[in-house]
């Protein structure tokens, strides 16, 4: 084998006696036997704001709501609006659009309605003007008990209609049952399992559920959490003219964003929301914080800004634009002069 001795040729000429023959101790090392040899010691740490980790950032779509192939239990206070987020949820799956920021492959999708009749689903679904007649989003009323093999064969066959790529919102669980199982550990596993396979190999199966006024409590017996592959609890916070949502997500699965906030101010809009705004600003940016902290405190136009942090107009009105952007900041009265400005969370 041949080495390759250029990377020494800028050693002096004359040798030191007193020094080791660099050259001569290389050659001799690189002609040892492999087995000899230690391995390299690779690093994996990376900083914590380094470059490379972004990649993994929600941001860059590497950060997912639910898991493909599962059985997922979507669960949420009564008059959260389950059925009304189901349905943009699953537009969005169907047009493949980012859903409150969050990257969505595009599938088709259907929705099996054991609780709405189809006058309230199809008025829910004309506020989503985007919606036409090649967007394949597929309605179902009512039909066999998802606890029935007839049943459970109407959601197979409709995953594998469409090459095991599809979703499949059921709502709700109590109705879509023939008798309340939900309270015993043994009846919960009965038919939760069927339905979990059939995830596994078909598609992807999304039970709407309840939870406890608060959101607090996935409502039923407990194993009813443990039997499903993913779990999500929503909280609602209403505001004074637009809603919070908080997901919260529980269970396996890669790339499973665990915890995110929606700002919702109607039934079909739905974007992404930071609760801590000053979290995750740029160290090096020293003009957003002072401007964030001043509207906490106050609703301000861009001159009062100015004059409370101290910077210049034209600064406050480019960081404003990108707070607005981000969904941090709003305009206080779209009509009143001069414009005001406060923080939208």
């Amino acid at each position: 084998m041949l080495t390759d001795l250029s990377v020494y040729a800028n050693l002096d000429d004359e040798e030191d006696e007193d020094e080791p023959n660099i050259l001569r101790t290389n050659i001799d090392f690189a002609c040892e036997p492999k087995s000899s040899r230690k391995p390299a010691i690779t690093d994996t740490f990376l900083q914590a704001k380094e470059k490379n980790l972004q990649f993994y950032s929600r941001a860059n779509g590497n950060q997912r709501l639910f898991s493909q192939n599962s059985l997922v239990l979507l669960a949420g206070p009564p008059k959260i609006g389950k059925t009304t987020i189901a349905i943009a949820l699953a537009k969005a799956i169907a047009q493949g659009r980012p859903f409150a920021g969050f990257p969505i492959e595009q599938a088709a999708a259907g929705f099996l309605s054991f609780d709405d009749s189809p006058g309230e689903i199809l008025a829910t679904l004309d506020r989503h003007a985007d919606v036409n007649q090649t967007t394949p989003l597929y309605l179902s009323f009512g039909g066999d008990p998802i606890d029935t093999p007839s049943g459970q064969e109407q959601i197979e066959n409709f995953l594998i209609k469409h090459k095991g790529e599809a979703v499949l919102f059921i709502d709700s669980l109590h109705a879509a049952i023939r008798k309340s199982q939900t309270k015993d550990a043994r009846a919960v596993r009965k038919f939760i399992d069927p339905l979990k396979r059939i995830a596994e190999r078909a598609g992807t199966i999304i039970l709407l559920h309840h939870t406890d006024s608060r959101g607090n409590q996935i409502a039923d017996h407990t194993q009813l959490q443990a039997a499903v592959s993913q779990t999500i609890q929503m909280k609602l916070e209403q505001r004074e003219n637009h809603r919070i949502i908080q997901w919260i997500s529980k269970g396996r699965g890669t790339g499973i964003c665990r915890i995110a906030h929606f700002r919702s101010e109607n039934e079909t809009h739905y974007a992404p929301h930071n609760p801590n705004p000053l979290a995750n600003l740029d160290p090096r940016d020293i003009s957003t914080e002072p401007i964030i902290k001043a509207l906490q405190n106050s609703i301000l136009s861009v001159t009062e800004l100015a004059a409370e942090t101290d910077l210049r107009t034209s600064t406050v009105k480019k960081r404003l634009l990108k707070l607005i952007q981000d969904g941090t900041v709003k305009i206080h009265h779209q009509k009143a002069r001069p414009k005001r400005f406060k923080i939208a969370i």
